[in-house]
């Protein structure tokens, strides 16, 4: 079972870097999309309990929001930032097989799966990124990396259960407040390299929200927002955004 072909329905991240994102052109086929992929593909949260109210409204959702660190408006985040408790343990959206497991200086702690069993006709294959993790509980030894290397990273293939713990959650990187949140990364790759963000939301019935932050085109508008709800911000534990 494949998915449709999408290659023709994205549009270049907003921004213009390398990503592409669902062309909103062409809503209602990605709805039937994600119908799709949900009604023929086993998907999970790769955290446990309901995580429709742990999103960061502000800065969480997948698109538009105000960028923290570089006072930037209009910014397209291309993730979902679910906030939980460091330690929390962190489980792959699906089964598949390891691609990477390190660190980087934004990312932090990280994890990188393909999934090839979820694929569409025209070639692209889904794949997964757990972001600023606290720990990392899968990985390649030194022998495994060397292999990697010399194969152009197609072996060994290391398989991921489904339901594997891959890390905890955690605040390394390179975060605009700190706090502890999983960054979840949800994309499909082809073979010459183009990769299209999808909104992790609609993979867990979700449905999609715009980041309270999309419409600020300045620091003194940001600013202002704290003055109106410092304490619900304290509360949420992202005050910090407003202090960098």
């Amino acid at each position: 079972m494949k998915l449709p072909g999408i290659e023709d329905k994205t549009i270049l991240r907003p921004g213009g870097d390398k990503h592409h994102i669902p062309n909103p052109e062409y809503g209602e086929f990605w709805q039937a999309f994600y119908e799709f992929l949900l009604k023929n593909f086993t998907l999970s949260c790769p955290l446990t309990g309901d995580i429709s109210g742990r999103i960061n409204p502000y800065f969480g959702n997948f698109g538009f929001r105000f960028q923290a660190t570089t006072k930037t408006a209009r910014y397209f985040h291309l993730g979902l930032d679910i906030n939980a408790k460091s330690k929390t343990p962190v489980q792959p959206i699906a089964s598949g097989v390891l691609e990477y497991s390190g660190f980087g200086h934004i990312n932090g702690n990280y994890v990188f799966l393909s999934h090839p069993t979820i694929k569409t006709e025209d070639g692209f294959v889904l794949h997964s990124l757990y972001l600023h993790l606290r720990s990392l509980d899968v990985g390649f030894n030194s022998y495994q990396k060397m292999l990697r290397k010399i194969s152009f990273n197609k072996h060994p293939n290391i398989l991921i259960a489904a339901d594997q713990k891959i890390g905890e959650v955690g605040s390394t990187g390179n975060i605009a407040g700190i706090h502890s949140h999983l960054h979840l990364q949800v994309e499909f790759r082809n073979e010459s390299g183009k990769i299209v963000v999808i909104d992790p939301a609609r993979i867990f019935k979700l449905a999609p929200q715009e980041n309270l932050t999309a419409t600020v085109e300045n620091e003194a508008e940001f600013k202002e927002i704290f003055s109106r709800k410092s304490l619900e911000l304290k509360k949420m534990g992202i005050d910090k955004y407003w202090k960098l």
